[in-house]
């Protein structure tokens, strides 16, 4: 067999060579591609997470509204009180107990959250998964509301009257003192 002329070795080893850089260059541009390939589906990859809060508001205050609006039946079920009342209620911490509704909370949902608690004695933490609101907001609120309740005691609640030891209540007649 006979050599092949030294012209032609030369540019078979430059043909070689040249082939070998486009493939090596396209194999860098393949690893690139692919590298940010799974960087991306990392990105979009579901991670469970320790809290998810929500910051729509019209999310947070589904339970308000399924609470409130549904129904009267509803409302007395698990706040005690219907709905009318529980507006007056509201209007009444607004403008005479000075109640205003936060960033992210309105009047409403407090007061809900507080008649809530009181009625069915139930702990911050329930509330916090019913109403979708933090644990210091839920105390918060609660407390918010409970001093407006104290500063406007003497609205609220009736003032007692106490009954004379002659009183002809024939209800009272168990409770006089034996002489």
């Amino acid at each position: 067999m006979a050599r092949l002329p030294l012209i032609v070795q030369n540019e078979r080893r430059k043909r070689i060579g040249l082939a070998i850089t486009i493939w090596l260059q396209m194999c860098t541009v393949v690893s690139r591609f692919l590298v940010a390939l799974s960087a991306i589906h990392s990105l979009h990859t579901y991670r469970p997470r320790i809290r998810s809060y929500i910051l729509d508001f019209y999310t947070k205050r589904y339970y308000v509204k399924r609470l409130v609006y549904a129904s009267d039946e509803t409302y007395i079920e698990q706040v005690r009180m219907n709905r009318i009342t529980f507006f007056k209620l509201c209007e009444m911490l607004q403008t005479l107990g000075g109640l205003k509704s936060s960033r992210n909370m309105l009047v409403d949902e407090q007061v809900a959250m507080f008649l809530h608690i009181i009625s069915h004695h139930l702990k911050n933490r329930v509330i916090k998964h019913h109403f979708n609101r933090s644990g210091e907001t839920v105390n918060r609120s609660f407390h918010n509301v409970l001093n407006v309740f104290i500063r406007l005691q003497d609205v609220l609640f009736k003032k007692v009257e106490p009954i004379t030891t002659n009183s002809i209540d024939p209800r009272w007649k168990w409770f006089k003192v034996l002489e």
